[in-house]
């Protein structure tokens, strides 16, 4: 996942917003794998409903 991290840092230089969107097939790995990207990328975000921590 650190390719992604390198790739998405150049990318945020060129764009003025990045989403990226994980496809949680039946193995059910996209909220995990999101909080990894986004302890990686040193994200944190303060103030979200206690339904939308719940996807996390």
């Amino acid at each position: 996942m650190l390719e992604w991290k390198d790739w998405l840092l150049r990318l945020q230089e060129q764009t003025r917003e990045v989403c990226v969107v994980f496809n949680n097939n039946s193995g059910g790995h996209a909220a995990g794998n999101a909080k990894a990207l986004m302890a990686m990328l040193g994200l944190d975000y303060e103030g979200l409903a206690p339904r939308q921590l719940d996807l996390f």
